[in-house]
């Protein structure tokens, strides 16, 4: 990787390279708190499925025209080896299968599983349903009310390594005064829906779109690549909760 072929080359940063590590998804670690709404009399039982995968897969609208969501890495860190070019940086859109980051060596993230516990613990919190079961598949699940279901759109990472257009052999001295050594951006976009399990219908939809980025110090924030990723899956949490409590007594009511 990057950071130990420039130890290699005898560089300055010891730093950096014994401070690379492995990142988790930690959902209950990350800022913010869980929305939690009033109880309610009419609270019905939830079943949620796990989130299906469709990164890559969905087209996005450009110009009128529909194109596949990239999947590949772009950029490289050497780049920043080039005299007058002022940055390495990557692109990953699917970075748990990656790796190599600014600051981080790998980060361990199962999408699929990881965002669908998340939203049950979300869920239970919420207040908004009696009960709140999980099952990976509607066979054998367990007769609900209602069915929720998670589409992962998209999970991006960026990351920059500033090489001051003076190459990451003199820019070490600027890192070692204080100069930020790099940047990561962190983007996540979900689609979630509720589903009446007696009519099979869909009963209410929310699509979440969001990133967040953090700069990096040798000092701080080593290691914090992809720790905007919990943060920004709380936050689509809470505001889909909230835009279904709104919405929930237009759909709990059935005929009689």
């Amino acid at each position: 990787m990057l950071k130990r072929y420039l130890l290699l080359l005898g560089m300055p940063l010891l730093f950096l390279c014994g401070c690379s590590s492995v990142a988790t998804f930690d959902y209950n670690g990350a800022d913010g708190t869980l929305a939690r709404f009033p109880d309610r009399p009419d609270k019905k039982s939830c079943l949620v499925m796990t989130f299906l995968d469709r990164r890559g897969i969905l087209a996005q609208q450009q110009d009128g025209k529909e194109l596949p969501r990239p999947m590949w890495n772009r950029g490289s860190f050497y780049l920043g080896f080039v005299p007058l070019i002022p940055a390495g940086f990557v692109e990953k859109y699917q970075p748990e299968r990656s790796d190599d980051f600014v600051t981080l060596d790998r980060f361990e993230f199962n999408p699929t599983q990881d965002l669908t516990n998340a939203a049950q613990l979300s869920l239970k919190n919420s207040n908004l349903f009696s009960i709140v079961e999980r099952t990976p598949s509607g066979m054998g699940a367990p007769r609900t009310d209602y069915i929720f279901q998670g589409e992962i759109l998209k999970t991006y990472y960026s990351g920059t390594m500033f090489s001051y257009c003076v190459t990451y052999f003199l820019a070490a001295p600027l890192w070692t005064l204080g100069c930020p050594n790099g940047s990561s951006y962190n983007e996540l976009a979900l689609n979630f829906t509720l589903i009446d399990r007696s009519t099979g219908k869909i009963v209410w939809t929310y699509q979440y779109r969001n990133g967040d980025s953090i700069t990096h110090w040798i000092y701080a924030r080593v290691g914090k690549d992809t720790s905007l990723f919990a943060p920004l899956m709380k936050q689509a949490m809470n505001q889909a909760l909230d835009d279904l409590n709104q919405h929930y007594p237009s759909f709990a009511a059935k005929p009689e």
